[in-house]
């Protein structure tokens, strides 16, 4: 009896926890895009992993604070989702409402962020290019938000509202880490010793390479090495 109620009292990992219409394809395909915020954030992960990019850890901590903000503000308007999903959020650290959806407010702050660096900081790439860029974001923001809706987890109303609110809170989160870079308390963070001793930079925001330029770098390093060989 002790086992069954301990199998009782478990709940579902909400963030992976996603119930679509196995007959609806899609609605298979939805499941997948709304899966996509989880993939941005391990994308983090591996991103400092392996380039010790401090911005890695400033866009990690904006989508905290968005995160955050986004289970306050469902406490105080409190509207339900427009369909019960039974234990969907129930007795965890979420609200479990749906205004405004977390979701949607995600994509609202990462699209709104990485566009803000796409056309203000990243001097490296064409206008085409960061056009490009801007279309495959708000084409990864649709993709989500028209996920939410239509497997049933949020009104139109409450995407549309989490898309806005993330989008500010982007643009906030854009020039509060543009301020402390300028005024110098990055780069004072960055002379810890502790710090310097994991390697991690910014170079993402001091000195930006375009995918050429590290291309050409790596030519200039292929060359280098085949003339010492060659020596």
């Amino acid at each position: 009896m002790s086992n069954l109620t301990a199998i009782h009292s478990k709940i579902p990992f909400d963030d992976t926890y996603i119930l679509y219409d196995p007959n609806d394809l899609f609605s298979f395909i939805c499941c997948y895009l709304s899966l996509l915020p989880v993939g941005i954030l391990v994308f983090y992960f591996s991103w400092f992993i392996i380039t010790r990019e401090i911005e890695a850890v400033i866009l990690a901590g904006g989508h905290v604070v968005n995160d955050i903000a986004n289970n306050i503000i469902k406490n105080i308007i409190k509207e339900t989702r427009p369909i019960d999903f039974g234990s969907f959020q129930k007795d965890s650290v979420r609200s479990g409402y749906g205004m405004p959806s977390a979701h949607s407010q995600f994509m609202g702050f990462f699209t709104m962020y990485i566009g803000l660096r796409i056309w203000c900081q990243w001097g490296g790439l064409n206008k085409s290019h960061k056009i490009l860029a801007s279309f495959g974001l708000l084409l990864a923001s649709s993709g989500v938000v028209v996920s939410r809706v239509y497997l049933g987890y949020h009104t139109l109303k409450q995407v549309l509202v989490g898309v806005s609110i993330g989008a500010l809170l982007g643009t906030c989160h854009f020039l509060a880490s543009t301020i402390v870079r300028y005024i110098g308390l990055v780069d004072w963070f960055l002379s810890w010793r502790i710090v310097q001793w994991f390697l991690i930079k910014d170079s993402c925001f001091q000195a930006p390479f375009s995918l050429k330029d590290e291309y050409n770098a790596y030519l200039q390093r292929r060359q280098l090495s085949i003339k010492a060989k060659s020596d």
